[in-house]
């Protein structure tokens, strides 16, 4: 009982960012392939599988969705039993799983437990088509919360993010930072994500400078870069998806 619950959590926490990208017809149209990466008891790839147009009457727009998580035995069944368009596929997602290019991969509340998170990102960036978009949500370990840190430790979560470090992990692993979206809900550890796949390649090595110079950053890092020669958070400015710019304080 406590599983469900926590996947209907989790679930209503997913539909604060479906809901809005949904309002973007033509980007939902423009999608043919999904791949739900940490798809647990699988509430988020069945919104993928049965979504409808807006239309009057709507329409479905049938992707195709691969639900990929380390342990299937949490996936209802009834998704895979009523829902031909769903593929199950039981894996590490930190690697090239997915037999055919993806236009986009949602990741929610999954990438914190990825063991070697540049190998992961590295390995969903050859998974999209180029110009596809990794849309994720993922906890800060360490957040501030009514202006008091809060540190927490879950279980198989062995690293600790912030803004800056994960805009700088998806820029060297060939994201696209600068015509992308995120933004960090005050008061939760939550961060939020959302960059296209370019034809760069994955490269650990990258300097901000070097990012800077591909384009990869928005002006508020390049800003920061120029005047410190490292980029600070607190320079850091970022848009998401109701086009509204968000400084970074914390």
């Amino acid at each position: 009982m406590a599983q469900l619950k926590n996947a209907y959590a989790s679930h209503e926490h997913s539909l604060e960012i479906l809901n809005i990208i949904y309002g973007y017809d033509t980007f939902m149209e423009s999608l043919k392939v999904i791949a739900d990466m940490g798809c647990g008891a699988g509430l988020d790839t069945q919104w993928w599988a049965t979504l409808t147009t807006r239309d009057t009457p709507p329409e479905p727009y049938n992707y195709k969705v691969y639900a990929v998580d380390r342990d299937l035995a949490q996936l209802d069944p009834d998704i895979t039993k009523y829902y031909t368009n769903v593929i199950p596929i039981e894996a590490d997602f930190e690697s090239r799983i997915i037999p055919v290019g993806v236009d986009l991969i949602w990741a929610h509340d999954s990438f914190q437990y990825a063991h070697n998170p540049l190998q992961c990102l590295s390995a969903w960036k050859d998974t999209l088509n180029t110009n596809g978009m990794l849309l994720m949500a993922i906890p800060q370990a360490v957040y501030m919360h009514n202006n008091r840190p809060v540190t927490v430790a879950e279980t198989q979560q062995f690293h600790s993010y912030n803004l800056l470090n994960l805009i700088y992990m998806l820029a060297v692993s060939g994201f696209d930072c600068r015509d992308a979206y995120f933004y960090r809900k005050q008061n939760t550890p939550w961060l939020y994500a959302a960059v296209y796949a370019t034809e760069h390649k994955p490269d650990p090595n990258l300097s901000w400078y070097h990012l800077a110079d591909m384009g990869l950053l928005n002006d508020s890092l390049v800003n920061s870069i120029n005047r410190h020669g490292y980029a600070k958070l607190e320079d850091l400015s970022v848009m998401w998806f109701d086009k509204n710019f968000y400084p970074i304080t914390n």
